[in-house]
This record gives C-alpha cells, sequence and structure tokens, in this order.
C-alpha cells in the first residue's frame, strides 16, 4: 500500500520524531482528549473507522442538545447518543479547494484518506495523505510503529489565538466523519512564535505469534507572522544594478495565472524585499542563479497567511 502526498507549501521528510508543546483546551461534551491523547475505536458505535485527519475550525462546533427521555419511573434522562457524527464528503483533487467538506462548517483540514475514482484518478486503494489551502510544509514520517503527520498554519501575530482541533474518521466504506474536538488560546501572539496540537490513535493487532501496536498521529502548527504589507521583487545584474522591478500586483498576477518568470538578459541575482506589520526595518531575501522559484509568504482571508511559489527561467 503506498501513501501519496498532495499539499499546498513544502513537502519533507522527518528523520526523526517532533516532540512539541501541546496546549489543550477541553471543551464541554468533548470526545477527544488531551493533546496527543486516543480515541479507541470501540468508542465508536457503527462501521469500523480509522483516524484519518484533523479539521481546523476558528469556531467551537456546537454538538445539537441532548435528546430527553423518561425511564420507567416517570424520571426524566438524558438519552446516550454516543459521540455525535458530523459527515463530510471528499469534494476532489483540485488544488485550491478543500479536499473534503463538512456543511456548515468552515475550517481547513489535514488527512490520510482513500478517495474515491474521479475523472483523473482511479479509486486504487491507496491512501493519499493531502491538506487543504492554506497549510504549508507538510510532513511526513513513517516507521514500523508509527506514521507521523505534521503540517504548519501561518496566522496574523496581531490577532487573538483560538483554534479547535477535531478528529477525522473515514469508515471502511470511505464514508467521512468528524467528532468534536478540543482546543488552544492565547490573548498573547508574536511573530514566530508557534502552539502546537496533535491528535493520536493507537491500534492493537494481535497474530498468532505476537501483539503490534500501531500509532497514528496528526500535528498541526500554528505560527504566528507579521502580516506583509508590501512585496516587491528586484531583478539584479552582476554591478548590483537594479534591472527590473515587479510589483506585488504583477508578481500575484503570474502566481495566480500558474506562469513562470523568465529573466532578461545580465540578470544575475534576485532580491525579494517585504515590508511586514510591526517591523521597523524590511526584510530581504536573495535568490541567486540556483533558485528555480521565489517563494514567499502573502495574507488570505481571516488574516490566514500562506506561501505564494513563482518559477524562474534564468537567460
Amino acid at each position: 500500500m503506498r501513501d501519496r502526498k498532495f499539499c499546498h507549501g513544502r513537502a519533507v521528510f522527518l528523520l526523526s520524531a517532533i516532540f512539541l508543546m501541546a496546549l489543550p483546551l477541553l471543551l464541554g461534551g468533548c470526545a477527544l482528549t488531551e493533546s496527543g491523547g486516543k480515541l479507541a475505536l470501540e468508542e465508536l458505535p457503527g462501521q469500523e473507522a480509522r483516524l484519518a485527519g484533523v479539521f481546523v475550525t476558528s469556531e467551537p462546533i456546537v454538538p445539537d442538545p441532548p435528546e430527553l427521555e423518561f425511564n420507567s419511573r416517570g424520571e426524566i434522562m438524558v438519552k446516550d447518543r454516543g459521540p455525535e457524527k458530523i459527515y463530510g464528503s471528499f469534494a476532489g483533487y483540485d488544488e485550491g479547494n478543500a479536499v473534503v467538506t463538512f456543511p456548515g462548517l468552515e475550517g481547513y483540514g489535514v488527512y490520510t484518506l482513500t478517495a474515491p475514482e474521479d475523472e483523473t484518478h482511479a479509486a486504487t486503494g491507496d491512501k493519499y495523505t493531502v491538506c487543504d489551502f492554506p497549510f504549508a510544509n507538510l510532513n511526513y514520517y513513517v516507521s514500523d510503529q508509527k506514521n507521523s503527520i505534521e503540517a504548519d498554519l501561518y496566522v496574523s501575530a496581531e490577532r487573538f489565538i483560538h483554534y479547535y482541533f477535531n478528529p477525522v474518521y473515514q469508515q471502511a466504506d470511505g464514508q467521512i466523519y468528524l467528532l468534536v474536538g478540543s482546543g488552544l488560546s492565547s490573548d498573547s501572539f508574536s511573530d514566530g512564535q508557534r502552539f502546537s496540537h496533535s491528535i493520536s490513535e493507537s491500534v492493537s493487532y494481535q497474530s498468532s505469534k505476537e501483539q503490534s501496536q500501531r500509532t497514528q498521529e496528526y500535528t498541526v502548527n500554528i505560527i504566528g507572522s507579521n502580516l506583509p504589507q508590501e512585496t516587491e521583487l528586484l531583478l539584479m545584474n552582476e554591478e548590483n544594478q537594479m534591472l527590473e522591478r515587479y510589483t506585488q500586483a504583477q508578481l500575484e498576477e503570474l502566481s495566480d495565472a500558474g506562469a513562470s518568470l523568465t529573466l532578461p538578459e545580465g540578470a544575475s541575482y534576485l532580491i525579494l524585499r517585504q515590508a511586514k506589520a510591526g517591523k521597523e526595518h524590511d526584510s530581504r531575501t536573495l535568490f541567486d542563479q540556483s533558485a528555480e522559484y521565489v517563494e514567499y509568504m502573502a495574507p488570505a482571508e481571516n488574516e490566514i497567511l500562506y506561501y505564494r511559489h513563482l518559477g524562474l527561467v534564468w537567460p
């Protein structure tokens, strides 16, 4: 069984496990334990399901009110419905679109899914590791005992941090659903600061000779960043003279079109300049002729940031 990885941003293999600070804030009625906790399969009624991802929201998911019933003595009792499942559907492979959608919920997810067939992909039974825009830096670690997937979500350092991490499950028939999870919050956030939250599940297997255990884990890092206010790219020659200047609007137009930037004769290196909120000095990044693309952070909706990539064609 192969794992395929698709994600906006960069993907690298981890050589060692990454241990990060977890700050759980448990909500009333949550089915998830503290960060890194296990949600056992036997707690899930119905068809067998496996932990298949995490769906991150900025608002808590409010469970439906409990059902009440009368017992034989006429007393009002709360009917035990078990963990409330919110069903979703696979939305497709198109980049820029949500991979999985949950009706009425807004958020971003990281998943390992057995995806259905569509016009360009066959339903082979392979598991696809995918993440929604605007996750970045997808890290994937595999061993005999553990699969660990980690991704970064960059947000404005000027906002109040309040995020919720909801475990996503996939049944044997491919149906996807989530359970209400736990969250973290902070009223103090700065550029470069990060919070981390993990969700994991361990399943034991019994063979004729021995018992083994395998763990699936998802970690999301919420990273603060000052919002870029202005971005420009300077094309320089060997004499350190500027040949051309590309504004932020021009860069975004090229990036949106999926086009590469063809550099003029005499171009020796590039300087990417960004002015950021709260920073006295602009940041400058140098790209020499070994660079295949320019990469920089840009703001999206809801004060989320994401990586823009612009391919380069050197003379």
